[in-house]
């Protein structure tokens, strides 16, 4: 049962390459709020500041900024583009799940337990949205996150305890959640034997954590701390979360969640603690308002180490237990009963997985490339609020992301709300785009005063003819541009449709 386990893991590990391969190099996002990390990424390496007052040509995502430097690191040799944020939450993604087998097979002496839990988190890919090679910061989050767990469990020298307090610090400058796990497992440390070890992984972590804020923090002007740790305290909570984060647990790894009990009373107790952890990192998200699947990861993550280690734990017992008696047939349920609930937890979740939906088709890219194309023939700067990263490939300063911005203004801080207020303002009144996409019919920025003054919407609806379901992310928000806002007095509508849609022509501007 345990080999069943192993080959059903390589199976997930296996489907869920074939899935990121094949969408790696699509050249527009997968996921919507994708194209926030290609105009970050850019201005890492444009010298760019990363943080910086809400305005309506840029509002950075709220996170620390270690997954976008790694980003542009990979960017300066392959070029920046999807790929390359791709790229890095796939090698991400490996390594979390090499690392989560390996942490199993150390603790447990079973190798086929070790690589059931990687292949089953690798499953999880089906009910998380497919969000494991998604260019945002996720996976790395979670590599690190497994990293630091792994290296404070088996620290045994000082190295190893700097190890582990860099990677824990990594992990919550990659995703602020992380905080939890970094603050968790270092008290499960000094409240074991290795004190002296368990203070040196603190130092580590603070002193790591504590210079990057106070860098940060002074290099932006404070905006670092207002996006990292303020602007998540400032949105309400989501009432359905609550129940959300419980549902998401028990129809995507309930099976998983009762093998790991069986072991639970003998996992060790940093493992423990971190677990504990990383679930409460993935519930405190969801229950914010516009949480969303992604926030269940460490909670899944979580589940597949305990039941890896119910798994190897299961060996240990079918080895010491001799045949025969009530003993025995208690040993027996012990020793079987996680693995099948694993290979039935796996196979559940394959099951669920749809390539064909998870992968963009030939349409999508043909019509991607013709939305860009129009971009071009337009000419000026287009706004495209709901992906930027299209201005930005059209050779265009991009906009604000609207979620982005909308985080700001759904937030308390009002400097940072008339911040982005005033820049949008001032850019329609000033005519600065010469034509503003959006992917609804409402007014874009936040509706400035200004607005219908300045700026008019077209009745013609762009990619009318295209099919609903062509050129939308296949994870996350189904989006794509199709209300077009022109300036007053400028190119008509009809002209502007038409160069938008690929019909030709030289645009205003």
């Amino acid at each position: 049962m345990r080999l069943a386990t192993a080959l059903a893991g390589l199976a997930a590990i296996a489907a869920y390459l074939f899935v990121a391969l094949s969408r790696l190099g699509y050249p527009f996002p997968v996921e919507w709020l994708e194209s926030n990390s290609l105009v970050e990424v850019h201005r890492i390496l444009a010298g760019q500041p990363l943080y910086t007052a809400p305005a309506v040509q840029y509002v950075p995502d709220g996170y620390p900024p270690l997954y976008f430097a790694v980003s542009a690191a990979v960017a300066r040799v392959l070029g920046v583009s999807y790929l390359t944020l791709r790229l890095v939450s796939l090698v991400s993604s490996l390594c979390c799940f090499a690392l989560l087998a390996r942490l199993v097979q150390r603790e447990t002496g079973s190798l086929a337990a070790g690589v059931g839990a990687a292949g089953l988190f690798a499953a999880a890919y089906s009910v998380t949205d497919t969000w494991f090679d998604v260019g945002r910061v996720d996976s790395l989050f979670l590599a690190l996150s497994i990293g630091g767990l792994y290296a404070a469990r088996w620290m045994r020298r000082t190295p190893g305890a700097v190890a582990a307090g860099v990677l824990l610090a990594a992990a919550a400058l990659t995703k602020q959640t992380g905080l939890a796990e970094g603050v968790v497992v270092v008290a499960a440390l000094l409240a074991g034997p290795r004190r002296g070890l368990a203070c040196v992984a603190a130092l580590a972590e603070i002193t790591v954590l504590g210079v990057s804020t106070l860098v940060l923090g002074l290099a932006s002007g404070g905006w670092y701390v207002y996006y990292v740790f303020e602007l998540m305290g400032e949105h309400s909570l989501a009432g359905s979360g609550f129940g959300w984060f419980w549902t998401a647990l028990a129809t995507g790894m309930g099976l998983a969640a009762c093998a790991a009990l069986i072991g639970a009373r003998r996992v060790p107790g940093v493992l423990a603690a971190g677990c504990a952890a990383l679930a409460v990192e993935g519930y405190a998200a969801l229950v914010h308002s516009d949480g969303t699947i992604n926030d269940v990861l460490p909670a899944y993550l979580a589940v597949a180490l305990l039941a890896g280690l119910a798994l190897g734990r299961a060996a240990a017992a079918g080895r010491a237990t001799a045949p025969g008696g009530w003993a025995a047939w208690r040993s027996w349920r012990v020793t079987v009963a996680p693995a099948v609930l694993v290979l039935a937890q796996v196979a559940v979740l394959l099951a669920g997985l749809r390539p064909s939906q998870a992968i963009p088709t030939p349409a999508d890219r043909s019509v991607g490339e013709r939305v860009l194309a129009g971009l071009r023939a337009i000419g000026g700067t287009v706004a495209v609020p709901g992906d930027p990263g299209l201005s930005l490939m059209a050779g265009m300063a991009p906009a604000a992301q609207e979620d982005a911005a909308h985080d700001v203004l759904r937030a308390s801080d009002q400097a940072a709300i008339d911040s982005f207020r005033r820049s949008a303002a001032r850019a329609v009144t000033g005519r600065r785009f010469s034509a503003i996409i959006t992917g609804s019919p409402g007014p874009p920025f936040a509706n400035p005063a200004s607005l219908s003054r300045y700026y008019h919407r077209c009745a013609q609806p762009l990619l009318a003819g295209v099919p609903a379901g062509v050129f939308v992310p296949v994870a996350g928000a189904d989006v794509r541009p199709e209300y077009v806002w022109l300036p007053r007095g400028g190119v008509s509508c009809a002209t502007a449709v038409r160069l938008l849609d690929g019909a030709g022509g030289e645009g205003s501007g």
